[in-house]
């Protein structure tokens, strides 16, 4: 039902065939819709999973996290298998000595909601274990997460998410893994939903019904 709709069924009896006053209902009603839509994007696209531009923006100046991340590696060069962002002969050109390799990234809506969810945890946790998952829920978008004990203050974290290079130079140069003081961290491996394992381990099957993990 219509704006005008809902004004004209109003009307007391006497007044339902006043066409003059319907006439000047249907000659507000247009202002009164856009009225109407726009109280309710105020409502409802203020929110970081509905929000687009700007309203994201101002979410971003709430909890403290920019749309443009400064000081990340995204330009690729030459370079040797084990180096991050890098690839072979005649695919990237050779770095020069006083060649800039850090740029900035400014984030699309769809990456900029990811990183928000994960600010909002963070600046709200009391850094429990659960809390760390949650937020490598977050950041990777999965909710596949092994989180192990590696000793000496350090936790090593397998991700049940496959990414690629400009998604690990991203989560690694914006630290919002939820982790106690002194609490060091590695990522260690990612798997596709499951990898190649043993008997009792998380997130394994046998041979021939998963691949081996990759290394982070």
């Amino acid at each position: 039902m219509s704006r005008y709709d809902d004004m004209v069924k109003h009307l007391l009896g006497q007044f339902d065939k006043a066409e003059v006053i319907k006439a000047i209902f249907y000659a507000l009603f247009l202002e009164f819709e856009e009225l109407d839509k726009g109280l309710d994007d105020l409502k409802n696209k203020r929110w970081i999973d509905t929000g687009e531009g700007a309203q994201l923006d101002g979410i971003g100046q709430i909890v403290d996290m920019d749309r443009t991340v400064t000081g990340l590696r995204l330009l690729k060069f030459f370079g040797f298998r084990g180096q991050r962002n890098v690839t072979g002969f005649n695919q990237a050109p050779f770095r020069g000595y006083y060649e800039e390799y850090l740029t900035s990234l400014i984030l699309s809506d769809e990456q900029y909601r990811q990183l928000l969810h994960a600010k909002v945890w963070n600046n709200n946790t009391y850094a429990y274990t659960n809390d760390t998952v949650k937020s490598l829920q977050i950041i990777f978008g999965t909710n596949t997460i092994i989180v192990q004990n590696a000793g000496n203050a350090k936790m090593r974290i397998s991700i049940g998410k496959l990414t690629n290079e400009d998604e690990k130079i991203l989560i690694e140069g914006i630290d919002l893994l939820v982790r106690a003081a002194g609490v060091g961290y590695e990522f260690y491996n990612e798997f596709d939903k499951y990898a190649f394992g043993f008997k009792g381990q998380t997130y394994c099957k046998g041979f021939g019904q998963a691949p081996f993990s990759h290394f982070f």
